[in-house]
């Protein structure tokens, strides 16, 4: 998920189809709904319906957003792009295994064998958590036409540094929304043990932003100026 860009505007190229879209948008709720409901051993689960029903909602309309304002951007974040460092090669399928031990694990503990409970406020936490997630990753994606699956330098794509939108508040607004996302989901599903791979899945966000933040102070021209305008990099006021 690269940095602030500043905007083009308007249509960026070659995009997906909206029947690709749909496809793909088909195939990840059949994939959603097997990961929580399977492990589960029943279709009968709340939490497991809420959490699936925040994320298909979610992505699909992050999804669409994206396809109108960047329509390149479905596209290219299908695979790691040209010049991804092998440190991100590592990382980003960090964050991917955690997000699907969350409901696999989760749907073992809180839907199958009741390993651990949370209480209802917890899971009220965790679908705010969940529907802030999207919504900032909508925004932030919708800002940067540049948000790619892995951190490159984009020049292919015209790669500039901007502070627009979330960019404004903290650098790395899509790592941010990565960490309520995967807290949120197991919060959620009312299992602590699905905190555990949450937890694996953020410190590998944090180790992220930093090795990322350091590859563009390195590489991309205007982002030191950017730093010292917008200084922190997940959380507003902290760090």
């Amino acid at each position: 998920m690269p940095t602030a860009v500043r905007q083009r505007g308007g249509r960026d190229g070659v995009g997906v189809g909206p029947l690709t879209i749909a496809a793909i948008l088909v195939l990840s709720i059949l994939i959603f709904a097997a990961l929580i409901f399977v492990p589960a051993g029943r279709i009968d689960w709340i939490a497991g319906w809420v959490c699936l029903g925040v994320m298909v909602i979610g992505f699909s309309a992050v999804t669409a957003h994206v396809a109108v304002r960047t329509p390149s951007l479905v596209r290219r974040r299908v695979k790691p792009g040209a010049g991804t460092p092998i440190w991100d090669l590592v990382l980003a399928p960090i964050f991917q295994l955690a997000f699907v031990a969350i409901l696999v694990v989760g749907a073992l503990d809180a839907g199958r064998h009741h390993w651990t409970s949370l209480p209802a406020r917890l899971q009220g936490a965790g679908l705010i958590a969940m529907v802030a997630s999207l919504f900032l990753l909508g925004w932030a994606m919708g800002c940067n036409p540049h948000f790619e699956a892995t951190v490159r330098i984009q020049r292919d794509q015209g790669h500039r540094v901007i502070d627009s939108g979330p960019y404004r508040i903290v650098r790395h607004p899509g790592y941010t929304s990565a960490i309520l996302l995967l807290f949120g989901m197991a919060l959620v599903l009312g299992s602590a043990w699905a905190l555990v791979p949450a937890l694996i899945g953020v410190v590998a966000m944090i180790v992220r932003t930093s090795l990322e933040d350091r590859y563009l102070r390195e590489r991309l021209d205007g982002y030191r100026d950017y730093c010292r305008r917008t200084r922190f990099r997940l959380i507003p006021g902290i760090w």
